[in-house]
């Protein structure tokens, strides 16, 4: 699954860093000079490799970030690490077949998408990227085609009917309970908390003094209204089976000692059900992109210059130039391949 950060540089696996570290038995030299794939037989230059590494090499913050290390180079040279090479070309390889696609389908991308990709690029890099103002915003207009794209191919949002299909399966799941609870580390602590309270102590004043959740203390201990199932089993039980304006407890869970008051429970019509009902039918962010690329992967010719490894469809990544168990070592690497 893509991640928030994947796409955007070198982070196209999806685990938002790099997968592996290469070791070397020798220094690959890399000449950025002419193609350095096709893909659907059209070219890809090896300065648009060159042109992202330079920009990482000022920026060692935003290197960090994308490809998990502060070293852009191979051990005592000036060359680059060949895995972020590698990266580098994959993400540029999926990126052409992106753009490719949101050309065929003539779609515009929207304001409300450029101003998500803008935030996203922005809370990714924070202001690593500050010095780098040009390829930030490369990278926030290639993220606003991403989300454009996956809207596209994720289809229009579930309709009324099936929003209330889902809400007649079982009306009970979307019922909602109130809560408050002070949690502590042992049995004598709850029993005495419960004891000041039945003297006449205020609970917010207590969880805010005494309970270890400093969360929910800070707020005198009000966790707000939740859905059933989202607790573990033991408070649960109690959120949804004890009585409601009456203090509970000690109630133990993994956690320490609970002393809960429920202070509402409540249905909910479909109506005001209706949007958790929409959030919980609605895919996971980029999905539908993953899905797409998986298959474009499989089925798009992409040749790749034995200069920087082999393309592998199957992961939908450039395998670095005679990457083995055991890191990278050198060879002389196969003729351009589509698998």
């Amino acid at each position: 699954m893509l991640a928030a950060g994947a796409l955007l540089v070198g982070c196209s696996s999806g685990d938002g860093g790099k997968a592996a570290t290469a070791t070397t038995t020798a220094t690959i030299s890399f000449d950025f000079s002419g193609d350095a794939a096709t893909v659907g037989g059209k070219p890809l230059k090896a300065s648009v490799i060159a042109d992202t590494l330079a920009v990482f090499e000022a920026a060692p913050g935003a290197l960090e970030q994308a490809f998990g290390t502060a070293e852009l180079h191979q051990p005592g040279t000036d060359q680059p690490d060949p895995l972020i090479v590698a990266d580098v070309l994959s993400t540029e390889i999926a990126v052409r077949l992106i753009e490719d696609e949101l050309a065929r389908r003539g779609l515009q991308v929207t304001d409300n998408a450029k101003a998500l990709a803008t935030t996203q690029v922005d809370a990714f890099f924070g202001d690593s990227l500050d010095g780098q103002p040009a390829y930030k915003q490369v990278l926030a207009d290639r993220y606003a085609g991403y989300v454009t794209l996956d809207q596209a191919l994720t289809g229009p949002p579930p309709s009324d009917a099936t929003l209330r299909a889902e809400y007649d399966r079982d009306p009970k799941a979307f019922d909602l309970a109130c809560s408050k609870h002070i949690l502590v580390k042992t049995a004598d602590e709850a029993k005495a908390i419960l004891t000041e309270l039945s003297a006449g102590g205020d609970f917010a004043a207590l969880a805010k003094s005494r309970s270890i959740d400093t969360g929910s203390g800070a707020n005198g201990g009000d966790l707000g209204c939740s859905a059933r199932g989202i607790y573990v089993p033991e408070f649960e039980t109690a959120v949804w089976d004890g009585p409601v304006g009456v203090v509970q407890g000690p109630v133990q869970s993994q956690f320490g000692y609970h002393v809960i008051l429920v202070t509402d429970r409540r249905s909910r019509s479909f109506e005001d059900a209706r949007q958790d009902i929409a959030d919980s039918l609605a895919p996971e962010p980029f999905a539908a992109l993953q899905e797409w690329l998986t298959k474009q992967w499989a089925d798009t010719p992409v040749t790749v210059d034995p200069r920087y490894g082999t393309w592998d469809r199957d992961s939908g990544r450039v395998v670095p130039l005679g990457m083995k168990d055991d890191g990278v070592t050198v060879g002389s690497g196969p003729a351009p391949t589509s698998k």
